[in-house]
């Protein structure tokens, strides 16, 4: 029995429908993708950005403990203090990130400031040799320290730049497919024929 244009109206209807509703469903699930890949580069680059905040506030910290040693001024003891503090600050929100490698940072960190407070105090008792001896030794961590937290800025900015450039590149190609209704890479299919087709 052929079928009425009425029938034939509805089976066109429903195809496109069923099309509509999975490239609706694929653009909803893609998007939602994107979103969280947006938030985790968005982390990413808060991450490098205190990386870069903690090595600035270190080479702060190691300016102002050697004006300190040679100066002795309250100033510098105080600019030293704020420098530690900042580092540490930020040490917190990359211990998450890296734990091992921040673990090894505050190490480094706790053996500089160890020799650095030492040479302080020689320096403050006119004890210039044994302050000239174990500001060297703090310097030998403090390059230590540079190395890591250079190695660590270094990681997290490859990582913010690699999340950045995928939430980039991914949406031109959602685009590109939604504009077409399919998904990338997924052949192209004819919808039915009008009902009409085939008729002289």
């Amino acid at each position: 029995m052929p079928l009425t244009i009425r029938s034939r109206l509805v089976m066109l209807s429903s195809a496109l429908l069923l099309v509509l509703a999975a490239t609706t469903g694929y653009l909803t699930h893609t998007l939602s993708d994107e979103a969280a890949a947006t938030a985790r580069a968005a982390d990413m680059l808060a991450i490098a950005d205190r990386a870069s905040s903690a090595r600035i506030a270190f080479g702060e910290l190691r300016y102002w403990n050697t004006d300190l040693a040679v100066s002795q001024l309250t100033l510098a003891e105080q600019k030293a203090a704020a420098a530690r503090e900042q580092m540490e600050k930020d040490l917190d929100r990359l211990a998450g990130q890296k734990p091992e490698r921040i673990a090894k940072v505050r190490a480094e960190l706790a053996e500089y400031a160890q020799f650095a407070g030492k040479a302080v105090d020689a320096y403050t008792n006119d004890q210039r040799v044994i302050g000239n001896s174990l500001l060297a030794q703090a310097r030998q961590h403090s390059l230590v320290l540079d190395q890591l937290l250079g190695s660590i800025v270094t990681e997290v900015t490859a990582d913010a730049i690699a999340a950045r450039d995928q939430v980039v590149s991914e949406p031109r190609a959602t685009r590109w497919s939604a504009k077409r209704g399919r998904r990338p890479g997924s052949p192209m299919r004819s919808l039915p024929p009008p009902y009409w087709a085939g008729r002289s």
